[in-house]
């Protein structure tokens, strides 16, 4: 078993996005699932004080906030590097990171699917009109990655935590029956997605939980 431990819980697209960096740079972890139950916990709080997914924990280093955990992936993984050698290019991936946690999550993740599939799936009532308010801010943030796309990635030219991030969520919006609408409607967003859902790490990182939930 790994000794690297990663804690989160599996459908969050944070958690996923930290997981996917790591399959991505050969990097076996131990995933310690938790629900939001344990977060409140003195345990959990000892090692995230912020009580947020997710968190890891190898040998002497504790780390939490998903860009923590992205940047120690690619440090001490093998194979290509997941940030740019570019300067320019290697903030313009930190800047899509930035999307990803301040844009597409709280509207696209956690506002158009979650109330179109995630409420569902924990038996929460769904409020339509969160949902329906999220689809055009959804629909800008998607227009700028559509822009930002070029020959398939969002920065560098390659592969980069970027895509990781945006993929997370973009993955979610695409569940829905809005969302792949939209992604439809944009074919840069729509091809890059595709490649990445053909990835082994995308794969092996989606939530059981959530097959057969997609709208889509």
């Amino acid at each position: 078993m790994s000794d690297i431990k990663v804690y989160g819980f599996p459908i969050s697209p944070n958690v996923r996005a930290a997981r996917l960096a790591f399959h991505e740079k050969g990097i076996a972890i131990d995933f310690r699932e938790i629900g939001l139950d344990h977060l409140p916990s003195a345990e959990y709080g000892a090692i995230n004080p912020f009580r947020k997914m997710p968190a890891l924990v190898h040998g002497g280093v504790t780390l939490y906030e998903t860009p923590a955990l992205l940047t120690y992936a690619d440090g001490i993984g093998t194979g290509a590097s997941l940030e740019p050698a570019d300067t320019a290019e290697r903030a313009k991936m930190w800047q899509f990171v930035g999307v990803a946690q301040h844009y597409l999550y709280p509207i696209g993740a956690m506002q158009l699917y979650f109330h179109n599939v995630l409420a569902g799936v924990f038996g929460m009532v769904p409020d339509a009109s969160i949902a329906h308010a999220s689809v055009a801010p959804t629909a800008m943030h998607l227009d700028v990655l559509e822009s930002a796309v070029e020959g398939g990635y969002l920065a560098g030219g390659q592969l980069s935590h970027a895509d990781l991030y945006c993929g997370a969520m973009v993955d979610y919006i695409a569940r829905t029956r809005d969302g792949r609408a939209l992604i439809n409607d944009r074919p840069r967003v729509n091809a890059w997605l595709t490649a990445l859902r053909s990835r082994a790490s995308f794969n092996a990182t989606f939530p059981a939980m959530l097959n057969a939930t997609d709208q889509s």
